[in-house]
């Protein structure tokens, strides 16, 4: 008698247990269920922060890619037409303008330093897309080398020679003073010109990445960079 008394209280200890655990098991289900709801929810905003912040990236890219393009441009136009005793004068002020500005691509960043800095970049499942982000950094150093040569040549060398040779302080800056240079003032002028070419042409045909076996230009990589995290940032609910 007293064994079956036994045998049903474990029975009844035993099934406790089970319910009990069971229960725990629910809960925890529910309580991970519940966190990935929220990284969810977390990885959607974070995802259209740089969706908007890359947008604007690229288009800013586009813009300063185009004023290289004018430049070079130029560039070519003023060692081709040398030494300017037939040209038109508003073309000589275009042309020798946009031989000399230099312009710099200069990326907002906030949303993926802040992805990356906080550690929530693991919150991010494309695994692809997450290696691009923290890849990102140094592949913008990489292509902006050429342009901050480029900047510190204008800076060191073009800019004083104009301030030297033009006249800037008209209300339109005025370069006919260059039909009257003799040939080492020239020659000065058009070394500037093409070494301001050249820079231009590295940045934007990568000539010495596929010298050594780059597959792609940093312009390139920069592109291809931002195209695959604007596409896989695109709807992310």
């Amino acid at each position: 008698m007293e064994t079956g008394k036994t045998g049903r209280y474990l029975t009844y200890a035993i099934g406790e247990i089970v319910l009990v655990v069971i229960g725990i098991l629910i809960a925890l289900q529910i309580n991970n269920w519940n966190e990935i709801r929220k990284d969810k929810k977390k990885e959607a905003v974070f995802l259209e922060q740089i969706h908007v912040e890359f947008t604007e990236n690229k288009a800013q890219f586009l813009r300063i890619k185009g004023f290289h393009e004018k430049s070079l441009s130029s560039c070519i136009w003023m060692i081709s037409h040398q030494p300017f005793k037939t040209v038109a004068l508003d073309s000589l002020r275009h042309h020798s303008l946009w031989s000399r500005v230099s312009y710099t691509y200069d990326p907002s960043q906030s949303s993926l330093k802040s992805l990356i800095s906080t550690g929530a970049i693991d919150l991010i499942q494309d695994v692809a897309l997450r290696e691009v982000l923290i890849g990102w950094q140094d592949l913008v150093d990489d292509y902006l080398e050429e342009e901050k040569e480029m900047r510190e040549f204008t800076v060191n060398y073009v800019v004083p020679f104009s301030i030297q040779h033009f006249k800037l302080y008209h209300e339109e800056e005025r370069f006919d003073a260059v039909l009257n240079f003799d040939q080492k003032q020239l020659d000065q002028y058009l070394n500037l010109i093409a070494r301001k070419k050249r820079i231009l042409e590295e940045i934007l045909g990568g000539f010495s990445d596929k010298m050594n076996g780059e597959s792609q230009s940093e312009l390139e990589k920069v592109m291809t960079a931002m195209d695959v995290i604007l596409e896989r940032t695109r709807n992310p609910n």
